[in-house]
């Protein structure tokens, strides 16, 4: 007789005990033939396990360990792009605090977006900057006479739908607004001075011999 009990009770099932029962013999070649017999049915018996481990899903797979662990040494490409970016917003702010005389911390604060919205738009940070500078002389939340608002100076009823900004009136959005306009302006006259005349005049008025002195002054600023 033949019994196969399991462990119980453990993390990975295991063949715990085999155990033959002994069975009494009369001559050397029926013991040989028994224990062929055994051998055979312990055989089959550890494959029928084996069988049923792998039906039940209890098999741990094997898997093999690379040869070589290879690690790369580097700075994350958003790290160093992070670092470049704080490095020009930074020097350009400097800029903006020495060549127009602004206090630096509005001078970093609006760097930032300046340097974006010349991104965005292809166009001089410096350009953008000295738009500013005459717009609105970097304040925020000024208001003209004819209800152009922000540091740009955006007439919410002519240029909102254009520039597809819900909130105008942020300084951030009205620089990129700002942005869009002029890049508008410049790509239909095809130089910075025309764009300029047109964003302070209106483009139908930048050529108007009554609108010239102001475009001037507005250029020279």
């Amino acid at each position: 007789y033949l019994t196969i009990a399991l462990s119980d009770g453990l993390v990975f099932p295991a063949l715990s005990v085999i155990r033959v029962v002994p069975i009494a013999t009369n001559s050397i070649d029926e013991a040989a033939f028994v224990l062929r017999r055994r051998s055979f049915l312990v055989s089959k018996a550890i494959a029928l396990v084996g069988l049923v481990l792998m039906t039940l899903g209890l098999s741990v797979p094997y898997e093999p360990m690379p040869d070589r662990l290879i690690v790369r040494i580097g700075t994350p490409e958003s790290m160093a792009s992070s670092t470049t970016w704080n490095d020009e917003r930074d020097e350009f702010a400097s800029k903006l605090h020495r060549g127009f005389g602004i206090r630096y911390e509005t001078a970093a604060e609006f760097s930032s977006w300046i340097l974006e919205a010349s991104k965005r738009q292809r166009l001089s940070p410096e350009l953008i900057a000295s738009l500013v500078l005459t717009e609105s002389s970097f304040r925020k939340d000024v208001t003209s006479s004819v209800g152009a608002i922000g540091p740009a100076q955006i007439r919410i009823e002519f240029w909102q739908r254009f520039c597809g900004t819900a909130d105008l009136a942020d300084p951030e959005e009205n620089i990129y607004c700002g942005a869009q306009i002029l890049a508008h302006y410049q790509e239909m006259c095809g130089s910075e001075n025309c764009a300029l005349k047109s964003y302070n005049l209106g483009f139908r008025n930048r050529n108007r011999q009554d609108f010239t002195r102001a475009g001037e002054r507005y250029l020279r600023k």
